[in-house]
């Protein structure tokens, strides 16, 4: 349910659309290109994230560039209790090969994404889970991530949509030694946190930090740095939409579409029952709706499911190594 706080107004707005381009900016650099002097946007900032607009921040890390590969798994609750639900929840967030969990709403009830460097990895994170939770959930609908294409919100502002976008997912491997991943786990968590804060932990000068930071991001293991939003707050719902396509030759035509859809935030590339998968954010059911029609109509689909995504409960881009 929406509150009765004021939604965010032009400037917040140019605010939010720079963090989600890159998070990690300074606020003098995002001052410079909202057109503000730096303490209002500290405090619109300060400000957003007090009233629970912004709830975060990560880096996107190509998992793939450190050996790992990432598979997602959907639940349906099977005659649970709260504490029930709790108690699984709790140990999926804390579980270190665990990177996302989410709460959804009608097909499935709980969603997570695990890293791995290996299917016995896997086979034995599911097993372990399975002794714990197996009489709590129903059978689960699991899947395999190939590459995940991470768009711009460019909505926020009715832009035209960005050229510029991530790619986790089916690279080489780079290098990377212990301090990296420490940094890594770091930013995962928190992409603006400061050089000061970096250096304060990991007990490292912050020149030996900015330097490190800059070669992750040339090796390109560092894709970019994005805000998590609470999106009812500013009017939007995120969904996931897949689809079984009756003619996977115009596979590419569907891509460049939706790539270039202002709703459009990621398209999932995975190994599983479905040809094609995207997640949006939609300014209500009613928009979501046209989406679809628009697409159904465009091209030859042969089923659609919809899954609504209300909460992040948990959101890191690598496991904690």
């Amino acid at each position: 349910m929406q509150d009765n706080l004021p939604k965010p107004d032009l400037k917040d707005k140019k605010i939010l659309s720079e963090l989600d381009k890159n998070a990690r900016q300074t606020n003098s650099e995002i001052a410079k290109s909202v057109g503000l002097n730096k303490n209002t946007v500290n405090y619109k900032i300060q400000r957003m994230t007090k009233e629970g607009i912004i709830t975060g921040s990560y880096a996107v890390i190509d998992s793939s560039k450190l050996g790992y590969f990432s598979i997602r798994t959907y639940l349906k609750f099977f005659n649970t209790t709260q504490e029930d639900e709790k108690k699984m929840t709790k140990w999926l967030i804390e579980n270190e090969y665990v990177g996302v969990v989410t709460k959804i709403e009608t097909i499935h009830d709980l969603g997570f994404i695990i890293y791995v460097k290996d299917i016995y990895e896997w086979e034995t994170f599911l097993s372990e889970f399975k002794k714990r939770f197996r009489k709590y959930f129903w059978n689960e609908k699991v899947n395999i991530f190939s590459r995940v294409y991470h768009y711009r919100r460019n909505y926020i502002l009715g832009d035209k949509k960005s050229s510029e976008y991530e790619i986790v997912g089916g690279n080489e491997l780079a290098k990377c030694d212990d301090f990296d991943k420490k940094i890594l786990n770091l930013l995962a968590k928190d992409a603006r946190m400061s050089l000061i804060d970096l250096a304060q932990k990991l007990k490292r000068p912050e020149r030996t930090i900015a330097f490190r930071i800059k070669q992750l991001e040339k090796k390109k293991i560092i894709q970019g740095y994005r805000i998590s939003l609470n999106l009812d707050k500013i009017g939007y719902d995120y969904y996931k939409i897949n689809f079984v396509l009756n003619d996977c030759s115009n596979k590419d035509q569907i891509f460049e579409f939706c790539q270039n859809h202002i709703n459009v935030i990621f398209i999932d590339e995975t190994l599983g029952n479905w040809d094609f998968e995207i997640d949006v954010e939609t300014k209500g059911r009613q928009e979501l709706l046209s989406l679809i029609n628009e697409i159904k109509q465009k091209f030859d689909i042969r089923e659609t499911e919809v899954i609504n995504f209300k909460e992040y409960l948990k959101l890191e881009t690598i496991p904690n190594f």
